[in-house]
C-alpha cells in the first residue's frame, strides 16, 4: 500500500544456473549403475563455470539443499541479518574437490573463470586445473600471464592427455586495492618460454590499464603459434596492428577467423590501430592467407588489393575499419583518393559476385567503415550524417536520401547518445559525386 513499508514474507529462489540444472537432472541416473554414473558425470561436468561472488550480497538464512525446496517456505520471523559468505568459496571448494577426486576433474572439457584477478586466486585457478587432463578449452583472467610461471603454463597447454585447443584471456580493471597490492604487481613473463604450437583458438577480450596485454606479449605468442585457426582481439586498445600482424604471419597458412576490433566505449569511433613499423602492405598480407574466411579488422589503411584474389575463401560477414586509403595516408580529399575509394568499392563488388557465382556459391557481405561513414558495396549504399553537406549545398545535394537503420555504433544505431544524429542512406554514386563537388570530405 502507498506510504506503507513492505514486509518480506517469502523467499523465492531465483533461476538456477545451467550447470546446476545438469547436475540435478542426472542425480537419479548416477545412482543406477557404474556405467550410467560415468556417463552422467561426463554430461554434467563437461562445461564448468566458476564465478566469484562480489562479497557484498545479502544472503538469506536459507538451506543449500535445493532439491528439498522448490519454493522456499514462509518464514515468519526474519532476522534480516546479512550472512557473510567467502567470495572465493566456489574456487577453493573446486580446488579441494578436484584434489580429492581427480577422476571427476578428468571429465571436464571446458572451464571458465570469472572475477579472479589477484596472484593468490590465480594460483588457485591453476591448482584447480592441475587434474583436468582432458581440458580442451579454458577462459582465464589476463593476470595469469603475469602471476604464473612458465612451468605452470606448459603443464596447462601440453601437460594433459589432450593439448589445450582454445584459450581465452579476459581483461578488466581491478579494484584500486588490488592494483596497489605489491603481491599483484609481479610479472614472471612466462610466455617467452611456452609453446603455443598446439593451440587452435586464441581470444583476448576487454581493456585494462593494470599490467595490460601488449604487443610484446603477442610477439612472444607468435614465436610458436604456427597453427592458430581463430584469433580474436576485441575491445582492447593496448595492442597495435604490429602485434596482430605478428600472429597473422605466424599462423598464415592455417588462420580461418581473424577479428581485430579495438573498440572502446566510444563505439564506432574506435581507437587508432597504429601504423605498421615496417610499412608493410597489410591488404596483400591478409589477401594471401589461403584459409582466411571470416575477417573483421581495423587497419591503418585499406585499398582494392584486399579483394583482388579470385581464389580467396572470404565468406559471411566481412568488416574493415580503416583510417586511410593505401597510398593516401596524408588523409586529404583529392581526386586520386576519391578514385582509389571508388576502385576499392568496385573491387569489393566484383569479389562478392565471384563468390556468389563460384562452383560452390558462397554469400559474402562486405561493410567498410571509413571517413565516418559505413559503405555497403553489395547495395551500392553509403550510410552517414550528411546534414552539414545539405546545408553547404543549400539543399541541392543529396537528391536521393533515405533514413538509415545504421548509426555511429554500427548496425545497432545510436547507442542512446542524445548528441548523435541519425544516419542517412544515399547511393554510392551520389556520395562520390558529392565528394568530387566538395560538398563533403573524406579527409581523416
Amino acid at each position: 500500500m502507498p506510504l506503507q513499508k513492505g514486509v518480506l514474507q517469502r523467499y523465492v529462489r531465483g533461476p538456477v544456473p545451467p550447470e546446476m540444472l545438469k547436475w540435478d537432472a542426472t542425480a537419479a541416473i548416477r545412482l543406477v549403475c557404474w556405467r550410467w554414473h560415468e556417463w552422467a558425470l561426463e554430461y554434467a561436468l563437461k562445461d564448468v563455470y566458476i564465478k566469484r561472488w562480489k562479497g557484498g550480497e545479502r544472503w538469506a538464512e536459507l538451506s543449500n539443499r535445493r532439491e528439498s525446496y522448490a519454493l522456499y517456505e514462509l518464514i515468519n520471523r526474519i532476522t534480516g541479518t546479512a550472512v557473510y559468505r567467502n567470495p572465493f568459496a566456489s574456487l577453493e571448494r573446486t580446488v579441494d574437490t578436484f584434489s580429492k577426486y581427480p577422476k571427476v576433474a578428468e571429465k571436464i572439457k571446458r572451464m571458465w573463470f570469472h572475477g579472479f584477478y589477484t596472484a593468490e586466486t590465480d594460483r588457485l585457478v591453476f591448482a584447480s586445473l592441475k587434474n583436468c587432463c582432458n581440458l580442451v578449452s579454458v577462459s582465464l583472467p589476463w593476470t595469469t600471464i603475469r602471476h604464473m610461471d612458465a612451468k605452470a603454463w606448459r603443464t596447462l597447454l601440453v601437460g594433459g592427455k589432450e593439448p589445450l585447443r582454445s584459450l581465452e584471456l579476459l581483461a578488466v580493471d581491478p579494484t584500486k586495492q588490488q592494483a596497489e597490492d605489491k603481491n599483484n604487481q609481479v610479472d614472471l613473463a612466462p610466455l617467452e618460454s611456452v609453446n603455443f604450437g598446439q593451440l587452435r583458438r586464441l581470444k583476448i577480450f576487454g581493456d585494462t590499464t593494470f599490467m595490460p596485454i601488449t604487443d610484446r606479449d603477442l610477439y612472444a605468442v607468435a614465436r610458436t603459434a604456427s597453427n592458430l585457426e581463430e584469433f580474436h582481439l576485441t575491445c582492447i586498445s593496448t595492442i597495435t596492428i604490429d602485434g596482430v600482424v605478428a600472429v597473422v604471419k605466424a599462423s598464415h597458412d592455417t588462420l580461418r577467423v581473424l577479428e581485430h576490433s579495438p573498440r572502446s566505449q566510444d563505439g564506432f569511433w574506435h581507437p587508432h590501430p597504429g601504423s605498421p613499423s615496417d610499412s608493410e602492405h597489410l591488404c596483400e598480407l591478409l589477401r594471401s592467407c589461403p584459409k582466411l574466411e571470416t575477417l573483421s579488422i581495423s587497419l591503418p589503411s585499406v585499398c582494392s588489393d584486399l579483394f583482388t584474389d579470385e581464389n580467396c575463401k572470404f565468406r559471411g560477414d566481412l568488416q574493415v575499419r580503416a583510417l586511410h586509403l593505401c597510398g593516401h595516408e596524408h588523409g586529404r580529399t583529392t581526386n586520386a583518393a576519391t578514385n582509389a575509394l571508388e576502385k576499392l568499392l568496385e573491387q569489393a563488388r566484383c569479389l562478392i559476385r565471384r563468390r556468389a557465382q563460384s562452383v560452390i556459391p558462397r554469400e559474402l557481405y562486405v561493410e567498410l567503415f571509413f571517413a565516418d561513414c559505413i559503405f555497403e558495396p553489395s547495395y551500392k549504399a553509403v550510410h552517414g550524417d550528411f546534414s552539414l553537406a545539405q546545408i553547404t549545398s543549400r539543399g541541392a545535394w543529396p537528391q536521393t536520401i533515405e533514413p538509415s537503420g545504421k548509426g555511429p555504433y554500427g548496425s545497432t544505431g545510436l547507442y542512446e547518445k542524445e548528441e548523435e544524429g541519425p544516419f542517412q542512406r544515399i547511393q554510392e554514386s551520389e556520395f562520390l559525386a558529392g565528394v568530387r563537388r566538395s560538398f563533403l570530405s573524406i579527409s581523416t
